[in-house]
This record gives C-alpha cells, sequence and structure tokens, in this order.
C-alpha cells in the first residue's frame, strides 16, 4: 500500500480529480487539504489531494491523471505505507481495483 499525494493549486480540479479516483476505484475515499507555501519570498495556496492505494496502481494512477488533469503546476507522489489496521487493510484489497 501506498499514500498517494497529488498537488495543484486549482481547489476545483482538486475535487474532479477526487471524484474521478474514486469512481475508477484507485481511492474509497480522498483527503482534500488546502494549504499555504513559502516560495521566493512569497506565499502560495496549495491544494493537496491524499489517499490511500495499491502500490501496483501508481504508474497507472499518475498515467491517467496526467491524461485527464493535466497542468503544469502538477506535483505527484507516493509515501509507502509500512503498517495498517487489518481491517481497513483488508477493506481497501478487497474495494480497490484489481491489480
Amino acid at each position: 500500500m501506498i499514500v498517494f499525494n497529488i498537488i495543484l493549486a486549482n481547489e476545483e480540479k482538486a475535487e474532479d480529480i477526487s471524484l474521478y479516483l474514486i469512481k475508477k476505484k484507485y481511492a474509497l475515499q480522498v483527503h482534500i487539504d488546502t494549504n499555504k507555501i513559502l516560495k521566493d519570498k512569497k506565499q502560495l495556496q496549495t491544494v493537496r489531494l491524499f489517499f490511500i492505494t495499491k502500490a501496483l496502481l501508481y504508474n497507472k494512477i499518475e498515467s491517467e491523471i496526467k491524461k485527464e488533469f493535466f497542468s503544469k503546476d502538477i506535483i505527484l507522489y507516493a509515501t509507502p505505507v509500512s503498517h495498517i489496521n487489518e481491517e481497513h487493510g483488508a477493506l481497501l484489497r478487497s474495494s480497490l481495483k484489481s491489480v
């Protein structure tokens, strides 16, 4: 399992991506955070989507997000999940898209 992260500037597009991910069974739920970042003494707003999914789906999800929602400011990355409670892990394995 991985935590898949998507960072972009447009909150409306973030909601569209979230609905797409759930519809395609790449995620059961998507968290949306609005954040401020500092860059070159400027304060910018970003939106971060994150969700737990199967590691083997990373390339497929990345490819589809780039194709369907391309933006030059989008950042996609994942971090491994080393532990997950048994019940939620089982739910993810049985409910997410087959690999």
